[in-house]
């Protein structure tokens, strides 16, 4: 078939006009692909490390720093979810936003590797959109921090039977079947209390713009937004958790101000 001057493939792109409905709130998650061979070539500390949770966070930061408006960021394990509720990016074209967002999630994660690892590896990540009604915004956040807690259970027998001597196999098959309550037991019983970890290990950390004032010209206080890591948070089923989720939605509602 000869080449046709000026022929334009553009209605070939396919997937360029899956949008986003404008004014619903929705989340980006980005999931780190083969992330379990990465941290055996950093050689992570088992079964969490702070080092490398603080390599998600740079993820996030570049998130909120590389342009784009986000309420929060929330991450844990090798996730991490952006969300959106104002912003509605590259006019909510799903594929525009996930090829971007997953290349700057990738490109920042591979930065950060090589300033706390001092190391050089190509990292990647996959993203997908997650459309989310306003009032399922906590509901999403307390499914994943529910999911962040069975990680930390899980992982956490899982790196004690690997301590105690078994290989891999053998590790899963003595937890296989387990109850939350069982492996909980388990762990106590060799002197593991998941109630005296980190709390960033079983909730997760959270990432969000918060307020302070500074002196601007003529000595008058302005305020302004600064990136705030949130370490230490509580349960999002509770009402604490709740209050301050809502507190950023509303935030984000209102007027932009600077991040410094």
């Amino acid at each position: 078939m000869p080449l046709t001057a000026n022929f334009d493939l553009t209605a070939y792109e396919i997937f360029s006009e899956i949008k986003i409905p404008s004014k619903i709130p929705f989340f980006v998650r980005l999931d780190g692909r083969d992330f379990h061979v990465v941290a055996e070539t950093l050689k992570v500390e088992r079964p969490h490390d702070r080092k490398f949770a603080k390599c998600f966070v740079s993820v996030a930061k570049a998130i909120f720093q590389g342009g784009f408006d986000p309420v929060l960021a929330y991450t844990f394990s090798d996730e991490v979810n952006i969300l959106f509720v104002k912003e509605l990016l590259f006019g909510g074209r799903i594929e525009k936003i996930n090829s971007v967002l997953g290349s700057l999630a990738s490109s920042s994660f591979t930065l950060a590797v090589a300033a706390i690892y001092k190391r050089n590896l190509v990292t990647a990540f996959d993203s997908r959109v997650i459309l989310v009604p306003e009032d399922l915004i906590i509901s999403y956040l307390d499914w994943r921090q529910k999911m962040a807690w069975r990680n930390h259970l899980n992982a956490s027998a899982y790196w004690l039977m690997k301590k105690l001597g078994c290989n891999s196999r053998e590790a899963q098959e003595k937890l296989r079947g387990l109850k939350a309550e069982e492996i909980r037991n388990l762990l106590f019983t060799h002197g593991i209390n998941l109630n005296e970890t980190p709390l960033w290990q079983g909730r997760g950390i959270l990432i969000y713009k918060k307020p302070y004032e500074k002196l601007g010209q003529m000595g008058k206080a302005v305020t302004r937004m600064r990136l705030t890591e949130n370490w230490n948070l509580p349960l999002f089923s509770t009402q604490k958790g709740q209050l301050l989720i809502r507190q950023l939605v509303e935030q984000a509602r209102s007027k932009n101000l600077n991040i410094s």
